[in-house]
């Protein structure tokens, strides 16, 4: 009889229920089996729990919800080489085929011929992932702490392709978790960061990390307020980290001549945004978009993540147990705190 595992399956709209489900098995030799200890809820878990994102399969959720978990080996393919119970892990679930068009350029992100399927786990108690997409967790990191290896990989994609430069001063709209990380990327690269945010909670844990300046976006006007603070001129960078049309149209204003905006947030369901070309021509700017990441990335991601540059601990304002897992996402709903983790084991 096939051993089982608590698992949350998605039925429909704000419909999560936990159920048991077969422990995954290894399926190929470079595979490895993994308890898994952490996962943080992703902008896309919210989008498929709400309604408003592309599902992949029929509901019940043909894979379990959840990509941004943390583990340890449980049990190694016959072609494994270097890992073994016990270690520490946390998966990258792009896997990439390594040889297409995309591939090709480093383009990873962009991949023809990915296999997400191959990394099995998130919102349950087992995973299974190939040993090429895993990365050691560092001793001083927890597997709370780890999670934030994929979005923070994203971010790094993002602020890269935002163009900040020493000295520069960078708009980031919007402080969840997203924000925050980018607001810490900013600094590392030598910005003067100012957040645009309406939750008072989130503009003082943007203070905390180290944004130079906070403005409330509910009671005052942001764009005379950038304009005041950077003599008139706008940033030169500015990144819309929440998927909300109005805040794309409102970048455009904040951006200074040559400068970059970054449409990092999906927005969904999907829309159109009239905006004015004459903006763009005149002002030289340059807007641009960033998806997911690479290999590379997620490498960064976990090195800045061990040594402190980017400080994740103080965005995981709630972790519950995967038995509250519906209290967990309704959090991210109300957008009750920053980032809620759900402990699987």
């Amino acid at each position: 009889m096939d051993k089982m595992m608590r698992a949350a399956q998605l039925y429909g709209v704000r419909d999560l229920r936990i159920e048991n489900v077969p422990v995954p098995s290894i399926a190929a030799p470079d595979e490895v089996l993994l308890r898994i200890h952490a996962c943080g809820i992703c902008p896309s878990d919210m989008r498929s729990y709400m309604g408003s994102g592309k599902r992949m399969g029929q509901l019940p959720h043909a894979q379990i919800p959840g990509h941004e978990w943390a583990g340890e080996v449980v049990d190694v393919g016959a072609a494994v080489q270097g890992l073994r119970p016990g270690d520490r892990v946390v998966p990258s679930w792009r896997v990439t085929c390594g040889h297409c068009y995309y591939c090709g350029q480093g383009l990873f992100n962009y991949c023809e011929q990915p296999s997400h399927v191959r990394v099995r786990g998130g919102f349950c108690e087992y995973g299974v992932a190939p040993a090429s997409c895993l990365y050691r967790i560092p001793d001083n990191v927890s597997y709370e702490e780890a999670t934030f290896s994929e979005p923070l990989a994203c971010c790094i994609n993002g602020i890269h392709m935002s163009n900040v430069r020493l000295g520069d001063d960078v708009v980031v709209i919007g402080a969840g978790p997203i924000g925050l990380l980018h607001l810490q990327l900013a600094r590392l690269l030598g910005a003067r960061v100012i957040v645009s945010e309406p939750i008072a909670a989130r503009r003082a844990m943007a203070r905390q990390l180290g944004a130079h300046v906070t403005i409330d976006s509910a009671s005052e006007d942001v764009q005379a307020r950038v304009q005041e603070l950077t003599d008139g001129r706008g940033a030169q960078a500015v990144i819309v980290a929440v998927g909300v049309p109005q805040a794309v149209l409102q970048a455009l204003q904040l951006a200074d001549i040559h400068g970059t905006i970054n449409c990092f947030a999906g927005i969904y369901p999907q829309t159109e945004v009239l905006l004015d070309p004459n903006l763009i021509h005149y002002k030289q700017l340059v807007i641009t978009g960033s998806h997911d990441y690479t290999p590379h990335h997620f490498r960064i991601a976990i090195k800045l993540i061990q040594h402190g540059m980017v400080q994740v601990a103080p965005l995981i304002t709630h972790v519950l147990p995967l038995e509250r897992i519906t209290e967990a996402f309704e959090l991210v709903v109300e957008k009750k705190g920053a980032k809620v983790v759900v402990k699987t084991n």
